[in-house]
This record gives C-alpha cells, structure tokens and sequence, in this order.
C-alpha cells in the first residue's frame, strides 16, 4: 500500500475459453440453477465461467449496463454439463444486482468460501467488452508489511485496571481521553463546537490533528449510533497511540506527521450521555437522516464536513455491529479510488481472523453503488453521491467472538480501526499541493 497505483494485485485471469456460448442462469421454481443448451456453440447468448482461488477476493467491474446479467457460483466446473443438464445449488455472490432489472453499476465482489469453486456471469452478450480491461480482477492475499499490531488492550468495565468505562457520558470521553491529550499537544490538537443536538442540551464537539506539513486530509465520524460504545472508545483508544507514535511504525509516524484529521468522536451525544440507545435523544437513527436532514446532529456533520469537503482524501464512519451473522461487514463506493485500498485491507483483516482461529467463513462484502438511490439517507452515501468524497462505513463485530467491553474485543476494534486509518493514509488518495 505504498501507492494508489500498486494496490491491486492484478492476474490476468481471462482467456477466449472462460466464455462459452450455451451455459446460462435459468429460474426455476424461485431457485436459479445452470443450465447448458443444447446446440450450444450455435447459441448467440455467452457466460463467462471463472475458476476461484479460496481466500482471494474477486471483483468484477461493468464498463456498461449488461443485457439479462445473471451471476452465480457453483461448486463444479458446469462446462461438464451435458446438453440440456441444470445444475441446482448454486451461491448468489454479495451484490444487490446480480438479477433483475441491471442498473447502469453492477459491479460485484465475491470471496470464495471452499475450494473448487466457479463464477458464472451470464450476460446475454456476444462479447465480453464490458469487462473492465478484459479482466476479472484478483486481488490476493494482503502482502503489505506497514501494517500494525495494537499493543494488548484492557477492558472497558471501569475498574482499577481498566482502560476506560463503557458507561462515561459523551463529555465524560472527552474528558477522560480526548482534552488530555489536546493538553498535551497544544500545537498539533484542537477542538471545535460544532453545535447542539437535536434536543438543544448537549455540545457537539470536533478535534482537528494538524501537523505543521500535512499532505492530505482525512474526516472520520464515531458514536453514530450511541449504543456502540466499544466503537467510539476503540477509535479513541486509537488516537492515543497515533498522537503519541514514536516513529518506531513508518505507517503510524506518517499518519501523524502528514495527515491532517478532521475527527468526530461521538456523533450521537445526548444519546451518548445516558442511554446509550442507537437513536438520539428524539427517537432518530441518525444515520438514515442524511437525505432527510432533519437533526440537529445530521446538519452539524455535515456543516463541518463541507468546511472540507474540497481538501478531503476520504470519510470513515466508525460502528460496531451485532445485527449479522458473518464476520466482517463493510459498506464503500466499488467505483471510487478508495475500493482498492479498503478491499485489501479488508481481505487482511480477514486473513487475521484466520490466523487466530476466529472464522472460517467467507467475508461479508457489502457496497453502496455510487448511483443506489436509496444511499443518500446514510452518511457514506450521502458524502459521496453529493461531494464525491470516497466513505467507508466500518463495523467492528462485538459479541461476534467476545463479550461487549472486553480486553479481547477492545484488541481486535483498535486493530481494525487503526489499519483503516493508515492504510487509508498509505494510500494517498488526494494529495494537498
């Protein structure tokens, strides 16, 4: 990840042979399944039938709206089909389009989950012009070797030992972490209201990282969702080991001697100063208002991200997740610079899951198209669809292999969190010049 251009493990993976006329996706009963025509090589309709590699994750671009686009997996090589044979089980990949009508972005990714496996795109085409370069690309295994270790965390349960307290207030946060710092490096941290909730009683507070040659410009929100605690207490864990690096990490040392960070530490305040609920204080889920605007909370982010918005590299938003089964669950622009960049962060977050013995199931690849027209009402795609700014929703999965509050659990938000941050920043998305 030392440059935007070097981010893609690229394999040219097509041949003339990965197409063939006559195998297609047919729905059946509400259950689609493989089908080879019979007469197949006087059929004018093509797929292409791609071999998988576990543990790599795959993504397919469209330059073009396909005609009739189906896509699948199977297990077996469905080219051995006989005429006129179906082949039923098949996976769907992690896509909204993969049927139906096609919209003008129908990328996709997949990561296989055993070996053997086969994707098939049926696509109503003669050619395959709308592969981005003739290629499927492959991204790999993460080989990057800036990434970085948190040291061994402590819990949140307010103990003589512990790190923090799941249970402080939004002030009592910025009290007990963020104004000890600021205090500490006065020259490179300072803060800025930014306005009331909704209910006109709580501050909303922002802090500015700014090293005196800063090269580009991240803005990152948490506490979206006040009953996340582990989520914005994660990030700010983080902050303490970014604010005071020693240079011992080139990844860590670059994000705080060039990277200016625009950061909201807890969103949801007076939800946070109590309750801890999803919603604010009025009964809001402010990340579904961003189309609507009508909170207090919403305007005041979105007031600060446009002090920005023409300097900004990328927008993350920090949450934790319990609401799905699978391990990893994250929300980006496909077709925006960043993709490449998060995709392999991604998949090497996936690899240390591996490693620890934590999961054995496929990561859960989930985007906002920059055309979905249902996206302006959360953050990512409202920054995104109105500015162009690349945004990433990361969800650290609490309760998925720890309890809430833990040492462990802090460990895995602070590892996660950290390396979006600075393989985001090793990217280099946009540079200030």
């Amino acid at each position: 990840m030392k440059n935007n251009n070097n981010l893609f493990e690229e394999k040219n993976i097509f041949t003339p042979e990965l197409y063939v006329k006559g195998i297609y996706i047919a729905a059946q009963t509400g259950t689609d399944v493989f089908v080879k025509r019979e007469n197949a090589e006087q059929c004018a309709k093509a797929s292409a039938i791609i071999p998988l590699r576990r543990g790599s994750i795959y993504v397919i671009r469209f330059d073009s709206k396909p005609d009739a686009l189906r896509v699948g997996v199977c297990t077996s090589d469905p080219r051995a089909l006989k005429d006129g044979e179906g082949m039923s089980g098949m996976k769907k990949p992690n896509t909204p389009y993969y049927e139906g009508e096609t919209p003008d972005y129908c990328d996709f990714m997949y990561v296989p989950q055993t070996e053997g496996e086969y994707l098939v795109v049926y696509t109503g085409e003669k050619m395959p012009e709308f592969f981005i370069g003739d290629n499927p690309i492959l991204i790999g295994k993460d080989t990057d070797d800036l990434w970085w270790y948190a040291p061994e965390q402590k819990d949140l349960f307010g103990n003589a030992d512990s790190w923090g307290n799941w249970a402080w207030t939004s002030d009592e946060v910025l009290e007990h972490i963020y104004e000890p710092m600021r205090a500490k490096h006065p020259d490179y941290i300072t803060r800025r209201w930014i306005g009331k909730d909704e209910t006109g009683k709580y501050d909303m507070w922002s802090y500015i990282f700014e090293p005196k040659d800063f090269e580009q410009v991240l803005f990152i929100t948490g506490g979206i969702h006040a009953a996340e605690m582990d989520g914005y207490l994660g990030l700010a864990r983080f902050f303490e080991y970014m604010v005071d690096s020693d240079g011992s990490h080139a990844g860590l040392h670059y994000l705080r001697t060039k990277v200016k960070i625009v950061l909201i530490p807890i969103v949801n305040v007076g939800s946070a100063s109590g309750k801890h609920l999803r919603e604010n204080l009025v009964g809001a889920d402010l990340n579904r208002d961003f189309e609507a605007r009508s909170q207090a909370e919403t305007l005041n982010t979105i007031w600060l991200f446009r002090q920005y918005e023409k300097q900004l590299a990328a927008a993350i938003d920090f949450h934790t997740s319990k609401a799905t089964t699978l391990d990893l669950y994250y929300q980006f622009q496909i077709q925006s610079n960043a993709a490449s960049c998060w995709l392999k962060t991604i998949n090497h977050i996936y690899e240390y899951l591996k490693d620890k013995g934590l999961t054995n199931e496929p990561t859960d690849l989930s985007y906002i198209p920059g055309k979905y027209d249902k996206s302006d009402a959360y953050l990512q795609g409202y920054f995104y669809n109105h500015f162009g700014v690349p945004t990433l929703v990361a969800e650290h999965h609490h309760l998925r292999w720890y309890p809430m509050h833990s040492a462990e659990n802090m460990q895995l938000a602070v590892d996660f969190y950290g390396n979006f941050i600075i393989q985001t920043a090793l990217a280099k998305l946009k540079l200030i010049k």
